[in-house]
């Protein structure tokens, strides 16, 4: 049971379909559900595609019970996918699992305004909330605290819980708009938009200000990130995991288990070909057989240099498992990192492996 839920967890973007623009909020229950109705400490925040500046002019989410947790708005946001350092707080952060996400922004990348209502897995949101994790630092049940807000080029929005974990909710799709002069006027004041904008792409990096002037924006690189592949850990030497943090391509992240008694299930998304986002950077603490414990990592994956791999083993074989193979040596001072699956491996030689003594 455990591990069939953490499994969903990881793959909830591909469960759920990209949702219409025009969704409509559904109308509150005289006899609403428990999942409608019970709260958590919630609060929101927004981010945006690294170097593809953007400023949300409105967000909120909305709740069965009529409450609405307000998406900061109003100031230009330049990067950070999957992670905000920006949330406002009211008198009252409780919150039921919302139904709905309204958001309007503008993409000074696109020069283009967007906007869409868009209809959350409010059961599931709930689920994961009433859930939580367990805290290994801290020793106690926690859950998320946060819904992190991501706007991409052409519209795409994607939406995390986000607290020790972070837990894809999904992506949605808005719509351009074209702003009313009085809805203009409310956003930027008398602003010179032409200039406005000329301005802030003189910021963007190089690569983005080349994508605009090719007319080549897209949300190619993003929804590959999203993707999911069944793939495992495997270690040359014997190392029993006690610990492990895993970075996605997908800004998922998986620090701690669902619960205390859920260490099997836990340790299993590494070590079984479940399907789960690319890793960005993994950190294993394992005990050998003599008890001596390390810290095996990898700091940074080359991102090209592993999808090229993927791609090459995926293109033979498209069923087979993929393993992430460490060849540990016996004194557990180096190892190398390989990407393989039954027929063929593939050294990973930009993935520089570290193997360090836990005190």
């Amino acid at each position: 049971m455990l591990r069939s839920l953490l499994t969903r967890w990881l793959t909830l973007g591909a469960l759920l379909p990209a949702t219409s623009a025009c969704a409509q909020r559904l109308p509150a229950s005289k006899h609403m559900s428990l999942f409608q109705t019970e709260k958590f400490l919630l609060t929101a925040g927004p981010c945006a595609a690294d170097g593809y500046s953007v400023t949300i002019q409105g967000g909120a989410f909305r709740c069965s019970d009529g409450s609405i947790l307000t998406v900061p708005a109003g100031h230009v946001l330049e990067g950070n996918w999957g992670a905000s350092g920006t949330t406002w707080s009211s008198g009252d952060d409780r919150h039921p699992a919302p139904e709905q996400l309204s958001l309007t922004w503008f993409s000074y990348a696109e020069d283009t305004f967007y906007k869409g209502t868009f209809l959350l897995p409010q059961e599931k949101i709930y689920q994961l909330l009433k859930q939580g994790s367990w805290d290994i630092e801290k020793q106690k049940q926690v859950t998320f605290n946060r819904l992190t807000v991501c706007v991409l080029p052409k519209g795409v929005v994607v939406v995390w819980l986000t607290g020790g974990n972070q837990v894809l909710v999904g992506r949605f799709q808005a719509a351009p708009f074209t702003p009313s002069a009085e809805q203009y006027q409310r956003y930027y004041g008398p602003a010179d938009r032409t200039l406005m904008v000329k301005n802030i792409r003189a910021r963007m990096p190089a690569t983005v200000q080349a994508e605009i002037k090719a007319g080549t924006l897209s949300t190619t690189q993003w929804d590959e990130w999203l993707k999911t592949y069944p793939w495992q850990v495997a270690f040359a030497q014997p190392l029993t995991l006690y610990r492990y943090a895993a970075y996605y391509t997908s800004a998922e992240r998986t620090l701690n288990p669902l619960t205390r008694q859920g260490m099997d299930a836990y340790r299993d998304v590494v070590l079984t070909p479940s399907p789960k986002p690319l890793p960005r950077k993994l950190y294993f603490y394992g005990q050998t057989p003599h008890k001596a414990r390390y810290l095996v990592s990898v700091a940074e994956f080359d991102q090209a240099e592993l999808h090229a791999a993927v791609e090459q083993l995926l293109k033979e074989h498209p069923a087979a498992p993929l393993t992430f193979f460490f060849a540990i040596d016996k004194p557990y001072q180096k190892a190398t990192l390989s990407l393989k699956n039954e027929w063929r491996e593939i050294p990973l030689i930009k993935a520089p492996v570290e193997v360090l003594p836990e005190n």
